[in-house]
Formats: structure tokens, sequence, C-alpha cells
């Protein structure tokens, strides 16, 4: 005997919340519409389908695209009455069976208590803008600005009318795997993400201004299609989709980072972020000396606070720096080894080819070649 499944549709919550708030005033959860729409027997009884999807669409066609996307709320109908009391959701509650990644539109009007999961969600703002509101602050999130917020943090997003924000909720350990390749390079702000990001027992999360970058926004939308897919293929090619959105995020966001910390640091602590910026805004005449003095720490403080939360010292991390901006310099621009040398601090060439030649291995000249050769570059 088949079991009967219930879904719904985006938009059918969507239009259901905004009409009971215009009779009654009243703000619902996500889970209370559900629950509704059951009692009023409205839910549907068999997957839609896959709303049809295109490359390029505007804002407005993306929306409409949202709206008509189907969720199976059979996992979230036990909760309808028990999430005002336990606003904490577990993976089973949430993701579809099978899938790693899953994407949901955000909606006016809900109850928008701080909520707990215990995955990371990545919310991303496409157009207009709302509050996002962590641990009892608030931060106004802007067009092309997404969150990336640790498993257990306490936040919630009163979303006004107007605005078109999409939240990726990722498994923990489809998110580790990803985000933990990706900042496996010995960078200064990936070593620093690692740190903050996995840090246990606080509450963190990353905000990206990535300029509304239309690849982004792009990669995102192709991210929530798939993940409405539901072939055998699906879930493969959505994790692989948000790598290319994470890494799409984060060259466009550059330095554009905030990272916040919420429990269990001390005020100085706080002040690291902006250590940080300076380091990479300034690399290429920073000094220790220099450093300690504008943001009045001790240098002997100061450089156990840089290898307590990079795991390098001040030298290594701004050798690191150097090395990195050079490599691609030289992989990437027609300029002769004098200039990269002098475009990444160094006063001497002999110096900048010594430190080149211990950290990859060969001379600047060789390693261009090599790979000139190889056609990796072109010559």
């Amino acid at each position: 005997m088949s079991i009967d499944k219930n879904y719904t549709t985006i938009g059918q919550v969507y239009d259901f919340i905004v009409e009971k708030y215009r009779q009654t005033g009243r703000f619902c959860s996500f889970p209370e519409a559900v629950g509704e729409l059951r009692r009023e027997a409205k839910l549907l009884k068999a997957f839609p389908g896959t709303p049809p999807f295109r490359s390029n669409m505007s804002v407005e066609e993306f929306e409409n695209y949202l709206r008509d996307t189907c969720v199976y709320v059979d996992s979230i109908l036990p909760h309808t009455n028990s999430y005002m009391t336990d606003p904490t959701i577990d993976e089973d509650e949430l993701f579809p069976e099978g899938k790693d990644v899953f994407c949901l539109m955000n909606m006016p009007y809900m109850v928008e208590i701080p909520h707990f999961h215990k995955f990371f969600e990545i919310t991303h703002v496409l157009k207009g803008s709302c509050t996002f509101s962590f641990e009892g602050e608030n931060v106004r999130l802007s067009e092309g600005e997404l969150c990336i917020v640790s498993p257990m943090s306490g936040h919630s997003l009163p979303l006004e009318p107007g605005c078109l924000s999409v939240s990726i909720v990722v498994r923990q350990s489809t998110f580790d795997t990803l985000f933990g390749n990706m900042l496996s390079q010995k960078e200064l702000m990936s070593l620093f993400f690692r740190n903050s990001l996995y840090e246990p027992r606080r509450a963190n999360y990353i905000l990206l201004k990535t300029g509304n970058d239309e690849l982004t926004n792009e990669a995102i939308k192709q991210l929530v299609h798939e993940c409405n897919m539901v072939d055998r293929f699906s879930n493969s090619c959505a994790v692989n989709l948000l790598n290319l959105y994470l890494a799409r995020a984060l060259r466009a966001a550059n330095a554009a980072v905030t990272l916040y910390h919420y429990e269990g640091y001390s005020e100085r602590d706080f002040d690291f972020a902006l250590v940080l910026n300076y380091i990479q805004q300034n690399y290429r005449t920073v000094t220790l000396s220099g450093l300690a003095k504008t943001f009045h720490f001790s240098e002997t403080y100061l450089s156990k606070l840089i290898r307590k939360k990079m795991n390098q010292n001040f030298t290594d991390v701004l050798r690191s720096l150097k090395m990195n901006r050079a490599l691609e310099y030289l992989l990437n621009t027609p300029m002769k080894i004098s200039e990269i040398s002098e475009a990444v601090g160094y006063d001497s060439i002999d110096h900048f080819s010594r430190t080149f030649r211990k950290v990859y291995g060969m001379p600047p000249r060789e390693y261009k070649k090599r790979y000139a050769e190889e056609g990796s570059i072109e010559n």
C-alpha cells in the first residue's frame, strides 16, 4: 500500500503567510503555515515537477521561479506545534532524503525568533535589503551580501517586503569538505576563516560583500535549480555548484569580509579581524613594530596573538602573502622579475629571488619558463 506524501510550493506558503498577516496582523512560522495548509487540505499529494529554468534569468524571473519550486513537508509536519518552544532544527527535519544541499526562498511576515540548527546556512541577498539578527545584535544586509553561519549559532532574518533573499543550507560534513579544501591554501584569510569558523563552542558568522557580482549571482541561481532536481545526478551537481558558488563569492568579496565572534572573546580579540585586514592591505610595507603601534599592542603580545590565530609567526605570514601575490603576477602578467619584486615589497631582487626559491623550489625565471612550456601560462 502506497503512503501519501505531502508537498507544497514556496509560493503557496508565501501567499498564505502574507494573507495571514493582512487578516490578523500576526506573523507565522514556516512549520505553522505548513500545518495550517494541511488542516485546510491544501497540501499537494504529488510532486508537481521542477519549474522551467534558464541561464541569465532576471531577478524578477528568478523570484517567480522560486515561487514555483516544490518542498516535501512530511519531515516538517511533526514540528508544526513545537517550533516556538524548541527552535532547534536537525538535519533530518529539513534536508530531503539523499540531499546534502538544499535551498529556500526567505519570506516576509514570518515569525523570526532566534533559531539554531546543526548544519551550515548561507543567506544571500539578491534584491533589496534586510536585517540579519545574530545573538541579539543586528546587521544590515544589502544586495550582493551573504552570511555564512556556523552550526548552533542563534540567528534570525526578519525579512522585509521587496527583499529577495535565498538561504542555502548545507550538511556540516559536506560543508567541512568543500570549505575545508577551499581553505587549505596557506594564505592569510583562508587560515583565519578556518580558525574562526570551526572554533568549538563559539557562535560565528562570516559576512561577504560581493558587490552584486554577476558570476556569483548566476552561480546561486544554478545551484538553487539543481537542488530542486530529483534525478540521481542532482546531489553531485548541487555539491559541485556549491563549490563554484563559494569560490566565486570569496573571489568577488576579496577583502570585503567581516568575521564575527560572539562568545568567549575579549575586546582585544575582536580587534584581530581589523589586524588581519590591515596586514593584507599593507603587506608590502607593514612591520611588526608599526602594526603594534597602529593597534596599541605591545610587539610581544601582538606576536603571540598572530601565532595563536594563524599558527604562523608574523614573518611567515608576511612572506606567504608576498609570495602568493608574486606567483599571481608571475603566472598572469607580463611583468618583469624586477617589477614583481618591487610590487610585492622587496627592496632587492636577489632577496626576492632567494625567498621565492625557498618557497617554490626554483628561481622565479625558471618557474615561469617551466610552466610556460607546459602551457599553463602564455609566453
